[in-house]
């Protein structure tokens, strides 16, 4: 598969639009899924009459086989835009977004979904903000032209007025971020999006925790505040550097496990058999 092709994504609730699409639906209609016997009277169309149910009814009452349609739903991409995602390790996190959305276009076009659009810092970026649509407003072209006009600012407060940008039909939401900032954030994003399906990838390249020499003095900087200084890379620091990480990993899984999400953990180069497998495997 190559790194930007597509990949298998799934609703795991009933969709509730009637836009006919491929994904189950609540809706009635002229589906292939069997829903359930209704009273002729109750669902008009003789077309779909079951004599056997119908013969069988102790209330001798005509049966009929009632069908639920599939339909479409809103496919939301929300990014992480802060400084942070700049790092560079194993592959660089820019390039893994550029991949994703591009695998996650040409899934959605396949399935026949609404696909949207929501780059986030310090604030909701307009120039990153594209409606779910069916339309082709966003389309490989427009993206090309984002990665390659792109601007990293400071911060992340613009995950408290995400949910306001996400569409009122309930779908999914793939929230991308290497996760660097207060926790306390994503859960109060979770509380306000209850009405759609989250999928957090949390980007996280190897390189984070493993790209260090074995001892030396080494000068970090900080992506987002810009600060810099000088420290002795040994054992012990490498030891509570991947400490930091487990801790954090843990505290994401456990926002996430209070709201019922599945977090998925990837890095270095995009590969969309990982999402696939997310949604076969029902993690």
């Amino acid at each position: 598969m190559k790194p930007n092709g597509e990949f298998f994504y799934k609703k795991r609730s009933l969709a509730i639009s009637s836009r006919p699409g491929s994904h189950p639906s609540s809706v009635r209609g002229a589906g292939m899924v069997f829903n359930r016997l209704v009273s002729l009277v109750d669902n008009p169309d003789p077309r779909r009459l079951d004599i056997r149910a119908s013969l069988l009814d102790p209330f001798e009452q005509w049966r009929v086989r009632e069908f639920r349609q599939k339909a479409t739903i809103p496919v939301t991409a929300v990014l992480d835009l802060s400084s942070s995602i700049s790092f560079h390790g194993e592959e660089k996190n820019i390039l893994f977004l550029y991949d994703f959305l591009k695998s996650l276009l040409r899934s959605t076009y396949s399935k026949g979904d609404r696909v949207g659009l929501i780059g986030f810092d310090k604030k909701v970026r307009e120039d990153w903000l594209f409606r779910a649509s069916q339309k082709g407003i966003l389309d490989e072209r427009k993206i090309n032209d984002l990665f390659k006009n792109i601007n990293l600012g400071k911060g992340h407060e613009g995950i408290k007025n995400l949910f306001l940008r996400l569409p009122k039909d309930s779908g999914l939401v793939f929230f991308l971020s290497d996760f660097h900032f207060p926790l306390d954030l994503f859960d109060e994003f979770l509380i306000n999006s209850g009405n759609h399906e989250i999928v957090p990838i949390i980007i996280q390249d190897r390189a984070e925790t493993d790209g260090w020499p074995n001892s030396g003095v080494s000068l970090l900087s900080d992506s987002e505040s810009g600060r810099k200084r000088l420290v002795w890379i040994g054992e012990q620091w490498k030891k509570k550097l991947k400490e930091s990480y487990k801790n954090r990993n843990v505290k994401i899984r456990k926002i996430c496990s209070r709201h019922g999400v599945s977090p998925l953990f990837m890095g270095g180069k995009f590969d969309p058999k990982n999402i696939s497998t997310y949604f076969l495997t029902g993690v």
